[in-house]
């Protein structure tokens, strides 16, 4: 049971926590750092007790309003994914939303980004390999996760 909620928090996160706005084709925000490294909790829009933490927003606004997000598991939900011994997986993702008002005609764009490393995702002496990216794109929502395993 624990493995199973960890696995699901984890994918949620990664599905929630996804995207560069802008672009025709959605792909993760490779500049993004891994699991929040260098964010200040104390920064952060959610409780430390949330198992999604959420650092400040970057709201753009023109004629439009795109709203990205950098979310990442907190602490404790990614100490639950288990990763054997030797082994990396490393996912990044990316979401786009558009939400257009019916009233003036604007849209709303919803970008969260996100990056999880369990695991030995650095050791060098591991061979990383390219799994195929999930994509999903219709007009209103775009998903993109692109993961890899290192062993």
């Amino acid at each position: 049971m624990r493995i199973a909620f960890a696995v699901s928090a984890a994918v949620a996160a990664c599905l929630w926590s996804a995207g560069i706005a802008g672009a025709d084709t959605l792909t993760p925000d490779y500049a993004q750092v891994a699991n929040g490294s260098g964010d200040d909790p104390a920064d952060n829009l959610t409780p430390g007790a949330s198992p999604i933490q959420v650092p400040d927003l970057d709201v753009r606004h023109t004629l439009d309003t795109t709203v990205v997000a950098h979310p990442y598991l907190a602490p404790w939900v990614h100490a639950l994914v288990p990763v054997p011994a030797n082994t990396g997986l490393e996912i990044r993702g990316a979401a786009r939303v558009t939400l257009p008002s019916p009233v003036d005609g604007t849209t709303t764009v919803l970008n969260p980004n996100g990056h999880c490393a369990f695991g030995a995702v650095d050791d060098p002496a591991l061979s990383v390999t390219a799994l195929a990216p999930i994509r999903i794109d219709t007009p209103a929502f775009q998903l993109v996760i692109d993961p890899t395993v290192s062993r």
